[in-house]
């Protein structure tokens, strides 16, 4: 089973929510350090200006009473060292009647060096162990001693614990629930115009400009596809047509031939009958068989392309040649006289329907011709570049052909009644007649143009007819010459 496709609207609020916290816990944290460095720097001046104020009190006292001044003048939370010339404690107020001889040397203390080198020091150290800073900050006297002050200071991290964790958790809390509120809204602003998106009419939609190639690329494909329907539903109502119409044509000459044959074999036929009764199958058998020929021809031109077999170098010329030979007696039986007029031609593809091919354009004009008329048939060759315009078939026939593309062309002329100018493109259709009560007296399976079309297509050339009523017809087809 396919796992679910997370959702873009989900992703897009947890973004934005997660996004937005991210930046005010950032935002917040940074401020308070600002604060908080902030502060701490106004209390080191204020310590080192306390030092000051208090160096210049000392210096103006006797130093034999410099200790009273300190322990009767100076308290609270500031711690007062005095520290003679050489680094020895004198007074320390964090150790009131505390034995000072046992306090470390304090002359290498670098805020009482800076002192004693500069006017005014000042330092802070960290205790890890009770998480505390400790400002210092010292003088010197006019005697050569040091008064320094000190104060003990919440490190950061226990600013942040102490003071300023309630203040920022409040804030956070209040920043994610209008943060929440905030990323729902944006959340539905930004998906409103993917949630109005029609589908059917992806041009017609006013969406993000980002979305514009999908939504074209969307728009192209149903175009695609409605086309596909359209030539399926074509082909779908070609196919049922064309079942329809070899049905209509295979059930005439088989109820003829059923019904003949029952009588034949009930004995109801008299003797002098027989023989007519027999060439009546006969000939109803062989249109049956012409029938299901051309069927056959047509479902292999329907298949894609030639096989690899099937396509060799063909001799237009000497093909025309046998397929009008073989119409010879049809057409003297009908008083139609066929001449020839053939140049030398190639093409590439399949002799057998080549040959078909103009076989049934040669009958059809033998077969829709007067008694007593004229078949011309041509085989021609031109460059594609030089053929000359002097009617529209011939500028339709040219089209499509590459004008680089040396060109064979087969005209079959007839003598006939000619073609409407409004059937002169049905007359490819399958099963087409133009009229249809003449159909049983001309014969022919409605099949043969078809045939002629689709193989002048299979072999990439093209075919067209120019006709006036009563001037005859002339059907072109033009093939690309073998290179």
């Amino acid at each position: 089973m396919r796992d679910r496709a997370p959702s873009l609207s989900a992703r897009m609020f947890r973004s934005i929510l997660a996004f937005t916290l991210a930046g005010i816990v950032v935002f917040s944290l940074a401020l308070a350090a600002i604060f908080y460095l902030s502060f701490e720097h106004k209390a080191a001046s204020d310590l080192m200006a306390q030092t000051h104020r208090a160096a210049q009190y000392l210096d103006s006292e006797s130093p034999e009473q410099r200790l009273a001044v300190l322990e009767e003048q100076f308290d609270g939370n500031v711690r007062y060292t005095l520290i003679n010339a050489n680094g020895t404690v004198v007074y320390d107020s964090a150790a009131p009647g505390a034995d000072l001889s046992q306090l470390e040397n304090h002359g290498d203390r670098p805020e009482v060096q800076e002192a004693l080198a500069g006017g005014e020091g000042a330092t802070s150290r960290h205790s890890a162990t009770l998480g505390t800073d400790t400002l210092y900050a010292a003088a010197p006297l006019a005697d050569g001693s040091v008064i320094r002050l000190s104060e003990t200071r919440d490190s950061l991290v226990a600013f942040f614990a102490n003071d300023m964790m309630p203040p920022v958790t409040i804030a956070l809390l209040a920043a994610a629930a209008l943060v929440l509120a905030l990323s729902r809204l944006l959340t539905r602003n930004l998906m409103r115009p993917l949630d109005r998106i029609d589908v059917s009419a992806p041009l017609e939609n006013t969406a993000y400009t980002e979305m514009e190639p999908l939504l074209a690329r969307i728009d192209s494909q149903q175009r695609t596809l409605r086309a596909q329907n359209q030539e399926l539903a074509l082909a779908e109502s070609l196919r049922r047509d064309f079942s329809a119409n070899v049905s209509h044509e295979l059930k005439t000459p088989l109820q003829v031939i059923s019904g003949y044959a029952e009588l034949m074999a009930h004995g109801l036929v008299a003797t002098d009958d027989v023989r007519k009764f027999g060439s009546v199958i006969h000939q109803e058998s062989q249109t049956m068989r012409a029938l299901i020929d051309d069927v056959l021809a047509l479902s292999r031109l329907d298949e894609k392309g030639l096989s690899a077999d099937e396509t060799a170098l063909v001799d237009l010329t000497a093909t025309v040649a046998h397929a009008a030979e073989r119409l010879e007696k049809p057409a003297r039986d009908k008083g139609v006289s066929i001449a020839l007029a053939l140049q030398p031609a190639q093409v590439s593809g399949s002799e057998t329907l080549l040959e078909q091919m103009a076989y049934n354009l040669i009958e059809n004009a033998i077969r829709y011709n007067y008694p007593g008329g004229r078949v011309t048939v041509e085989v021609l060759t031109e460059d594609a570049g030089g053929l000359s315009r002097e009617d529209d078939t011939r500028q339709l026939a040219t089209e499509s052909a590459n004008p680089l593309q040396k060109l064979a062309i087969l005209r079959v002329s007839d003598t006939g009644p000619g073609i409407p100018p409004e059937a002169r493109e049905k007359v490819f259709e399958r099963f087409y007649r133009l009229d249809k009560s003449r159909s049983k007296e001309t014969g022919g399976t409605g099949l043969g143009l078809a045939i002629v079309k689709h193989t002048a297509l299979r072999h990439g050339g093209s075919v067209a007819v120019d006709s006036a009523p009563g001037g005859g017809a002339r059907f072109t087809v033009i093939l690309p010459q073998a290179r």
